[in-house]
């Protein structure tokens, strides 16, 4: 049985105190396994013994026990065997509802407060370093070769272990840095600390504000789908796409000349005598 569930069938049996911890647990399940009781109690507007007791109400021996079974949960594996419907028939175009719904309920998780911020800092940044791993670090690709195509200076930072010391070496004063920290990884966590020796501002793609890592500068909560079925990238990739085209029209003039550019060099390596208009050159979004 998944946790959801776990709390719905014991929701009429807690008091409303104990159905507010109950209920925050299953809808941020991520930051159970970082958040203190003392933190969990104040996130959910209750105390201490109240976090206890409710973990104790859902049938666990303590906090611990409650975290060793969301990592389970929450576990590739674990996620995989939750989209896939515990071995029943997959419908596809439920697993295509589920990330619509993420996509729909992306404006309600971001906060434009954060978002314009992240703009302002990408805006004035001398070049924008894009870090992801894993999968990430194709989206992280992705968004510096759109940054570029926009003409704003931009890398990609994916390297992982010690092979990522070469990329941090490189940071430098007037540098913003966009990082997917999704999940606490060591070179998250170097990336952070150096991020504030140099004051490097950082924009962190997170879960939401409870994931986020207070050495961030802004952090915008793009999240990764219903978080125990397998992750949606969907989210991720409309953020940066959308910090890439907001940040182009503050240099619209900018834009305006690398898009010509491309436009004329492509002209002069098809041959073409008329390359074509700006219009008919792709836009940040389209990475044709």
């Amino acid at each position: 049985m998944s946790f959801a569930s776990l709390v719905s069938e014991h929701l009429a049996g807690l008091s409303p105190a104990e159905a507010r911890v109950a209920m925050f647990m299953a809808d941020h399940p991520h930051s159970v396994g970082h958040l203190s009781a003392a933190r969990l109690a104040e996130a959910a507007d209750a105390s201490d013994a109240t976090v206890i007791r409710t973990v104790r109400k859902l049938g666990f021996d303590g906090l611990a026990a409650l975290r060793e079974a969301l990592a389970a949960e929450l576990s590739l594996s674990g996620r995989l065997e939750a989209s896939l419907g515990n071995g029943r028939q997959v419908g596809t175009m439920r697993l295509i509802g589920e990330r619509a719904d993420a996509v729909r309920a992306l404006p309600g998780r971001i906060v434009e407060d954060s978002l314009l911020k992240a703009v302002d800092i990408a805006s004035k940044a001398k070049r924008v370093c894009v870090v992801g791993f894993g999968p990430g670090g194709f989206l992280a690709g992705y968004a510096a070769h759109q940054f570029r195509r926009a003409g704003i200076p931009a890398t990609a930072m994916t390297a992982t272990g010690q092979g990522f010391a070469d990329e941090l070496s490189r940071l430098t004063e007037g540098d913003a840095v966009v990082a997917m920290a999704y999940d606490r990884t060591r070179e998250v966590d170097v990336l952070l600390d150096q991020a504030v020796t140099f004051a490097i501002p950082v924009i962190q793609l997170t879960e939401d504000a409870l994931t986020a890592d207070p050495r961030a500068t802004v952090v915008l909560g793009a999240g990764r789908g219903e978080p125990t079925h397998s992750p949606t990238h969907a989210t991720t990739i409309i953020v940066l796409e959308s910090l890439v085209l907001a940040v182009a029209a503050r240099h619209a003039k900018r834009a305006d000349r690398a898009t010509k550019l491309l436009s004329d060099l492509r002209g002069r390596l098809t041959g073409s005598q008329n390359p074509g208009s700006i219009a008919d050159v792709d836009t940040p979004t389209t990475g044709r």
